[in-house]
C-alpha cells in the first residue's frame, strides 16, 4: 500500500512537471515589436506599426505567427531553426532589405542561441538576384523587440 501511494505521486509529480514544461514551450517565444516600416513575410505584405511575433507550435510542426496589435493583420510562415554562436541578449526580428522593400527573415528570442528563419519566397529571391546583377548588396536590419 505504501508502496502504491509513493509510486502514484511520483506519477502525479512527472506528469504536473511534464504539463508545466509543455505549456511554458507553447508559449515561449513571443515578442512585441514596432516595426517602422512595410514589409513582407511569406506573400503578404504588412504596413508599418505594432505587432506580436510568435512561435506556433502544432505537434512537431512550428510556424512563425505574425498579428497586428489591433489584430487586423495576420501572416502564418513556415520556419526552420537557425543555430546562433552566442544566446541572443535581446529579441529581434532580422529583415533583409533590398532598396526600399524589407523581407521578414529571422526571429531571435533572448536568452536562446537558436533563431528561427523563413524561407525566401520567389519575389525577394528574384530581387536579391537583380541587384546582385547590378553589383548592389542587400543588407539585414535588425528590429529589437520586447519578449512576452
Amino acid at each position: 500500500m505504501k508502496k502504491q501511494m509513493i509510486t502514484m505521486m511520483a506519477a502525479a509529480v512527472f506528469f504536473a512537471t511534464l504539463s508545466i514544461a509543455s505549456v511554458h514551450a507553447q508559449n515561449a517565444g513571443t515578442v512585441s515589436v514596432s516595426i517602422p516600416f512595410e514589409f513582407s513575410a511569406a506573400k503578404k505584405t504588412l504596413p508599418a506599426g505594432d505587432y506580436y511575433v510568435r512561435r506556433s507550435i502544432q505537434g512537431a510542426k512550428v510556424d512563425m505567427e505574425i498579428i497586428s496589435k489591433d489584430r487586423s493583420q495576420t501572416v502564418l510562415l513556415t520556419i526552420h531553426p537557425v543555430h546562433g554562436i552566442d544566446r541572443q541578449t535581446q529579441s529581434k526580428l532580422v529583415f533583409n532589405r533590398y532598396g526600399d522593400q524589407y523581407f521578414l527573415s529571422q526571429l531571435w528570442i533572448a536568452g536562446r542561441s537558436n533563431g528561427e528563419e523563413s524561407a525566401k519566397t520567389s519575389r525577394e529571391r528574384s530581387l536579391r538576384s537583380e541587384m546582385a546583377a547590378r553589383a548592389i548588396k542587400s543588407e539585414s536590419v535588425a528590429i529589437a523587440g520586447k519578449a512576452n
